[in-house]
């Protein structure tokens, strides 16, 4: 059979399923039961995954960490053969567990920048490596790769987030977001099958359009779909709560909402819980790592997918803080293996904690994370954007090194910048 008419067997497939549950009303129950199997067709890695990390929950502490240390170790042994700059580090030749894990250097984002080629594993294939970079929200992005073949692990850890909640893989989710790089649909047919509203029963709102009128339209629009799961900006969030609260809108209540790219507030928290009538839970995760922790339904503080990441938290003089002590975090992807971030700096502060949480999960826990912070900027228009907005619109614009928006009255912001020879004239581009 030729590509194409593959292609078109598909799509026919798809158009023939969306009629069919929009017009037999098909129960949650079996549309979980498609989701599974869809998925099995379009990536039966992401689908083993998703059981993995699942079962990973019934283990003790003791078998996470041996889980852990068996990860860390098989990646070490990939570093110090295969990838240049580690295998430069003479420290490396002495790791022979993860208690050595501080033996080695920490990894910046200057360091990644100066040292990149020799960042890359030598012994994979190209098509194994996937171009990707940080959003810049300290002013400066970062290019890096992600590891195609290990990347749904990361995925995983955020579908078992999700599910804390109460949501199950298939149910309705709405998905607030502004990360184009999240949203927009992929070129590829996998691409196009992973984003379908019908397959995967989820639905993606802008949260770079928040005017009353757009606020108005998605009001609507969740309240037709019935999501049992709501994700966003805390800040879009709470924009959106105290806009249904103050006009009296009636709206559905989620099994639960998570918040993620922010840091959530407990003010935020209980406007945006009062609203939708259900908890909120807070995700941590980076797009250099992906998921690093979750809240449970204790809203208590987030437990660590320690079987995706290792995390540290460090004082200024680079050792290990005490439990409840703030620091530095500090985290190794054991699951990238193109471009290996072994004890890299993430730039937040956090605090660790040995507790034992009352959910009963062994996976341990990070008390709090602070230092992620965006505020809403407001258009003459009444449009309002969450602070990433000129992050990721700093892709438009060539030659910016860093960059800070300061706004003051509605009608003015300010823009400080830092350019290279490769600067375009901002004025080219509509920022509101």
């Amino acid at each position: 059979m030729l590509v194409t008419d593959y292609k078109l067997l598909v799509k026919q497939y798809l158009l023939i399923l969306s009629v069919f549950i929009r017009t037999t009303g098909i129960k949650t129950t079996i549309h979980i039961m498609i989701n599974k199997n869809i998925l099995r067709f379009i990536d039966t890695n992401y689908y083993r995954a998703i059981n993995q990390v699942t079962q990973n929950l019934e283990f003790t502490r003791e078998e996470l960490l041996d889980y852990q240390s068996d990860k860390f170790l098989r990646l070490i042994n990939h570093c110090k053969n295969y990838v240049p700059y580690y295998k430069c580090l003479k420290s490396i030749d002495n790791i022979n567990s993860i208690d050595d894990l501080k033996k080695l250097p920490f990894l910046t984002k200057e360091l990644i920048k100066k040292n990149f080629n020799d960042l890359k594993a030598a012994n994979i294939i190209a098509k194994r490596f996937k171009p990707n970079s940080t959003s810049g929200s300290t002013g400066e992005a970062m290019k890096f790769f992600s590891d195609i073949k290990t990347d749904v692990v990361r995925h995983a850890c955020t579908i078992r987030g999700d599910s804390w909640t109460g949501w199950k893989f298939g149910e309705p989710s709405v998905i607030i977001w502004g990360a184009t790089k999240d949203t927009s649909k992929a070129n590829t047919l996998k691409g196009r099958l992973a984003n379908s509203k019908f397959l995967f029963n989820k639905i993606v709102l802008s949260s770079f359009n928040m005017t009353n009128r757009d606020m108005t339209k998605y009001i609507s629009k969740i309240n037709k779909f019935k999501p049992t799961l709501i994700i966003g900006y805390p800040s879009s969030l709470e924009l959106f709560a105290n806009y249904i609260s103050r006009n009296n809108f009636e709206i559905i209540s989620p099994k639960g909402i998570i918040t993620g790219g922010e840091s959530l507030y407990e003010p935020q928290r209980e406007t945006i819980q009062n609203t939708f009538r259900c908890k909120v839970l807070n995700r941590y995760g980076c797009r250099d790592v992906g998921h690093i922790a979750n809240e449970c339904q204790e809203q208590n503080g987030l437990h660590i997918s320690s079987d995706h990441v290792i995390v540290e938290v460090v004082n200024e003089k680079g050792e290990h803080c005490k439990s409840g002590e703030l620091g530095e975090i500090v985290v190794t992807d054991l699951d990238n293996y193109v471009f290996p971030f072994i004890r890299y700096k993430i730039g937040d502060l956090g605090v660790l904690s040995n507790r034992v949480c009352g959910c009963g999960k062994k996976l341990p826990i990070l008390e709090r994370v602070e230092g992620r912070t965006f505020d809403l900027v407001i258009g003459p228009n009444g449009n309002r954007a969450p602070g990433n907005f000129f992050t990721l619109l700093r892709y438009k614009v060539k030659g910016v090194d860093q960059f800070q928006v300061r706004q003051k009255i509605i009608n003015k912001i300010k823009l400080k910048h830092l350019e290279n020879c490769f600067y375009q004239i901002f004025h080219q581009y509509h920022y509101i």
